[in-house]
């Protein structure tokens, strides 16, 4: 676990280790991180993947954010969440220098508050798409896939920078390993800010919008499907299909927010605790606490894709259709890598894989 404890110094106990783990504790949560990181790994891959093939898919725009969650978490996973286990494992023992505990905070500190302000603007764009789904009033759409794209540079850029402010100066010492412990010495305001800004704020602006939807949604559901009798003006076949495909979008991202909310939120809370007590509050805190609470946290990186993807039927058959052309590329090749088919059922093939994407394109969210 991440030692960042602001002005308070690690200190070894008296078996020369920081934690003080029972072995039970100390290799279940060992496994449990382990499950998590594979997991997580694994369907992020396949959801980058699937986006990257798919021209159609990346053409979406929300897609676009998708990505950039995906992304995140695949990189959370990949470069942070293995020190932790090494650190569960060694007891809290730092083995690699100074500049490599460096780097692993920072990249924690630059995935969290991507994934979160990414799920902000996918929050905007279900609410822009829900207030006027056919786009009457405007001459262009909200979000296009090149706003999309801009968008997410910006979050990235900007997680990218606050990360940096520590190594650029804003830090209360030069140390990052003490006592043989990965520490990084933030600053109780940085601290603060960081845990604000990046976290508690963005997702209460999200809350707000979804009682915004929540309120769009009750009012449009009386237009579209209410009385016949009490509407004013009957509603096409094509407005009800899309305020129907908004509805279930706006469902999926809420169901995703949740998850968010319910897994960073115990972690957060006593980060922000423990940093404004101080030392009195934290020693209170039992350290078990703090790697259960940062794991729930990891958790969310492998829920995130049965979340936004898996779930979506068409989704699973496009990962089929990816699948099986890797399984017939696979057969097509003897054990020297020579292909055993002629050329003209390799064409047909490829053909009919093109055509088993094409009739399960999927857009995550807006389906």
């Amino acid at each position: 676990m991440n030692n960042n404890t602001g002005e308070i110094k690690p200190a070894a106990n008296t078996s020369g280790t920081f934690f003080d783990f029972s072995p039970s504790f100390q290799y279940s949560m060992a496994v449990c991180h382990m499950l998590i990181a594979l997991i997580a790994f694994v369907g992020n891959f396949i959801v980058c993947c699937t986006i990257i093939v798919n021209r159609s898919l990346r053409s979406n725009p929300t897609n676009t954010f998708i990505f950039s969650l995906a992304f995140s978490d695949l990189l959370t996973v990949s470069l942070v969440v293995p020190f932790d286990i090494e650190s569960i494992i060694l007891l809290g023992v730092w083995r690699h220098s100074g500049e490599m505990c460096e780097a692993w905070t920072t990249m924690y500190l630059i995935t969290v508050p991507t994934s979160i302000l990414t799920l902000l603007a996918v929050s905007v764009d279900r609410y822009k798409s829900l207030s006027d789904p056919l786009n009457r009033f405007r001459r262009c759409r909200f979000m296009t896939r090149k706003k999309a794209l801009i968008v997410s540079v910006v979050i990235w850029i900007y997680s990218f920078l606050f990360a940096l402010l520590p190594i650029m100066g804003w830090r209360t010492h030069d140390k990052f390993v003490f006592q043989g412990v990965c520490y990084f010495p933030f600053t109780k305001t940085y601290t603060t800010l960081s845990s604000v800004i990046n976290f508690i704020l963005p997702l209460l602006i999200t809350c707000g919008i979804y009682i915004k939807i929540y309120l769009i949604a009750r009012s449009q559901q009386n237009i579209f499907y209410g009385d016949a009798s009490r509407i004013s003006k009957p509603r096409s076949t094509e407005e009800k299909k899309v305020y129907s495909r908004n509805i279930r979008a706006a469902k999926t991202i809420s169901i995703f927010v949740v998850a968010f909310f319910s897994c960073w939120i115990p972690f957060s809370f006593i980060s922000v605790v423990s940093n404004l007590c101080g030392s009195q509050c934290l020693k209170k805190i039992p350290q078990e606490v703090g790697v259960l609470f940062l794991m729930f946290g990891y958790f969310n990186s492998a829920l995130n894709p049965f979340l936004l993807a898996f779930r979506n039927s068409k989704f699973k058959a496009t990962v089929s259709a990816l699948m099986q052309s890797l399984r017939s590329r696979a057969v097509a090749k003897g054990p020297n890598g020579r292909s055993t088919r002629q050329a003209d059922s390799s064409s047909i093939r490829k053909r009919k894989t093109r055509q088993l994407f094409k009739k399960h394109t999927v857009y995550f969210v807006n389906k």
